[in-house]
């Protein structure tokens, strides 16, 4: 083996164990959750517990946590003062991300306040499913296909505009695209590959839409900001090298009024965009579960960076 070849394997060895490290926190957080989310509790409360955790552990946050409930599928977030509280009966998903150096693990669980256990299974089963079919040169159109028949052995349909993706160093979302229904889907999946699987179940139509206030926003790496916009708040968003950040982090350290202002000023000059929740199309009435992995494609199939630790230690 020659010099080079060693080092890069080397490097390589070095990253999975830091994608290691940041699935073992991200489990952590979610079995927090799992012992904080029931009636009463407020989103918020949960959301900064988990953030705590994260940081105490020495890492930092790949992207703001959620929690996203009912006909809600994703990117819900809290302002500092929301007053939002769970109720009896809820679909909570929890969705949150974890870096140690810029190597992510994104990872999501449904904790259900109800008796939606068929539901919550029919997301849990079909990511296992495809967690047990991933392999290089599988085409992502067969991943697909096993999710979504995974999926209606239980009664229910994928949300087919919501995909699984790549991750990369300090980028969250990149190529390959991991649908959860076949129509469309083209490429195959290759060795060395970081991908998410995150099969949405629905009771509803099976596409979601934006609607909402938007509480987690990106910018590019590289931030250029209008004259004028503070320097505390440019700062701690160049700090994020490109990650997600939410208006209730900026708030903490800066106040409301600064951090609304400066929001504002970078909405317009187009220097940052917004993540407003997802919705089911079929509105309120609707429920939907999310289950979500970060898994390493290699030689001889997946590595899920994100079992919690009970599980990875029986499988």
């Amino acid at each position: 083996m020659t010099d080079l070849r060693a080092a890069i394997l080397l490097a390589m060895r070095v990253d999975l164990e830091k994608y290691r490290e940041a699935g073992r926190i991200a489990a952590e957080c979610h079995a927090l959750a799992r012992a904080t989310v029931q009636p009463g509790v407020r989103y918020v409360d949960l959301l900064d517990k988990i953030e705590e955790h994260i940081h105490a552990q020495g890492a930092l946050t790949a992207f703001p946590a959620q929690v996203s409930v009912n006909e809600v599928a994703a990117h819900d977030c809290c302002a500092p003062d929301d007053p939002r509280i769970f109720e009896a009966g809820d679909v909570c998903k929890v969705d949150l991300g974890v870096h140690v150096d810029g190597c992510i693990a994104d990872t999501a669980r449904t904790i259900d306040l109800g008796a939606h256990g068929t539901l919550l299974e029919a997301s849990r089963q079909a990511l296992e499913a495809a967690i047990a079919a991933v392999r290089p040169g599988l085409k992502l159109r067969d991943l697909a296909s096993t999710i979504q028949s995974t999926m209606k052995t239980f009664g229910f349909q994928p949300i087919s505009n919501l995909t699984g993706h790549g991750i990369a160093p300090y980028t969250i979302h990149c190529s390959p695209s991991v649908p959860a229904v076949p129509h469309g889907a083209t490429g195959v999946l290759k060795e060395g590959m970081m991908i998410c699987i995150e099969p949405f179940a629905t009771t509803g139509k099976g596409h979601v839409f934006e609607r909402g206030r938007a509480e987690v926003f990106g910018a590019r790496r590289k931030l250029k900001a209008p004259k004028g916009t503070d320097s505390g708040v440019v700062d701690q968003i160049i700090a994020r090298r490109g990650l997600p950040f939410s208006r209730r982090e900026l708030a903490y350290k800066h106040g409301n009024e600064v951090t609304e202002r400066a929001l504002k000023t970078l909405l317009r000059a187009g220097s940052i965009h917004n993540y407003p929740p997802l919705v089911e199309a079929a509105g309120e009435g609707a429920l939907v579960a999310q289950f979500e992995h970060t898994i390493y494609v290699g030689a001889e199939g997946a590595e899920v960076m994100t079992r919690d630790r009970e599980v990875a230690s029986a499988t």
